[in-house]
């Protein structure tokens, strides 16, 4: 055979990465459930994995920010909070910006490929998986000629964390998160031309989601605080 063909190397994922996106996906669906913890070796059963490959994930996962470790007690699922939010949503909202900017000027088979698939999201009615899949791969195709592999990376981890919050929002709530207005007016502002409109329109775009989380996320971390915390919050503002 000639070594001068140009096929691609079979690329052979390694068994923590595979157990890596099977937890990620898991926490999307709420199991484990935020704030519980990983029971180690009935999740090595499940999965069919040994233990060092999934205490390699587990550790990855909370170098990422999604579990935390506890000396002698082992690993749980970060809880959601109002704050981690606030955080991630306006970086997310920045990079996804500077993603447009480092892109060349879109075509015209892919705008018509942004719109087929927001009609695609905007036909989803009561399937919050369904949301999210046709949500992500609308804004991973309005970034796919941003030629920066790390920014891309970057973007699709935090979107994770992003993720989380929105499917347990679709869950709970029973409404459908669905950003297909803001879509169509991204996408008329770059068939214009109007790259900074479509950038102040991308930003706006994720500003819409911490509007329906925070408020959300605010009554349910009302609903859990122990009555004792909320009794002294009271009386400070008798004493006031």
């Amino acid at each position: 055979m000639s070594q001068s063909w140009t096929a691609r190397p079979i690329e052979r994922v390694p068994i923590r990465s595979q157990v890596r996106r099977r937890l990620l996906e898991g926490m999307l669906r709420g199991d484990p459930a935020p704030g519980s913890s990983i029971n180690e070796s009935g999740l090595s059963v499940l999965l069919g994995v040994s233990r060092t490959p999934l205490r390699e994930a587990l550790l990855n996962l909370v170098g990422e920010g999604f579990l935390s470790a506890t000396p002698g007690k082992g690993f749980y699922v970060l809880p959601l909070s109002t704050k981690e939010v606030e955080d991630i949503y306006p970086i997310i909202a920045a990079l996804e910006v500077l993603g447009l900017h480092a892109s060349p000027s879109p075509t015209s088979t892919q705008l018509k490929r942004l719109a087929e698939i927001n009609a695609e999201l905007e036909s989803v009615r009561d399937d919050w998986e369904a949301a999210l899949r046709q949500d992500e791969l609308w804004h991973r195709t309005l970034l796919s000629g941003a030629n920066n592999r790390r920014l891309l990376e970057t973007i699709r981890t935090l979107k994770y964390h992003a993720q989380r919050y929105e499917s347990a929002y679709m869950r709970h709530s029973g409404r459908i998160i669905r950003s297909v207005e803001q879509h169509r007016a991204i996408l008329r502002a770059l068939r214009d031309g109007d790259r900074e409109g479509a950038a102040r329109l991308l930003e706006a775009n994720w500003k819409i989601s911490q509007d329906f989380l925070l408020p959300w996320l605010r009554e349910e971390e009302a609903r859990k605080e122990p009555p004792s915390r909320k009794a002294m919050k009271y009386e400070r503002s008798d004493e006031g």
